[in-house]
């Protein structure tokens, strides 16, 4: 499962990792660590990224990213901890997820659609404008 710290990262101690964003972080982590645990419990057990010694993808921007981050749109949901990038190399999850696509509304998530997202698996309690549970960024 994710932890705070680990959604935090390097950037616990950034300015913007700040009050706001760790009360999002706790929200988004209680969801998509419950949705987790049912699919380990339907599935198989999760990866872990070598990279980070979590289940969050990438080496460094899976989790939180600051304000200033130069990947993500200005509003980006990992900006406001409401997004995760779950390490997918797979993409089990994401397939567990087509085949059961009311996991995302029972644990009030949304993801971004597969296609994008080739080795992740980006979870976010922020909805898109166009309010499908799974979107094309």
């Amino acid at each position: 499962m994710i932890t705070l710290d680990q959604y935090a990262g390097v950037w616990k101690h950034h300015v913007d990792w700040n009050g706001a964003c760790q009360h999002a972080a706790e929200l988004l982590l209680d969801r998509v660590n419950r949705l987790l645990t049912q699919y380990e419990s339907e599935k198989r057990p999760l990866d872990v990224n070598k990279k980070t010694n979590t289940n969050i993808s990438g080496e460094v921007y899976g989790g939180f990213r600051p304000l200033d981050c130069q990947i993500g749109a200005k509003q980006s949901s990992h900006k406001l901890g409401m997004a995760v990038d779950v390490y997918d190399p797979y993409n089990t999850i994401d397939i567990w997820i087509d085949a059961n696509p009311s996991v995302l509304e029972k644990y009030d998530l949304y993801r971004e659609h597969p296609v994008s997202t080739m080795t992740w698996c980006h979870l976010s309690t922020k909805a898109p404008k166009s309010g499908k549970r799974t979107f094309i960024p």
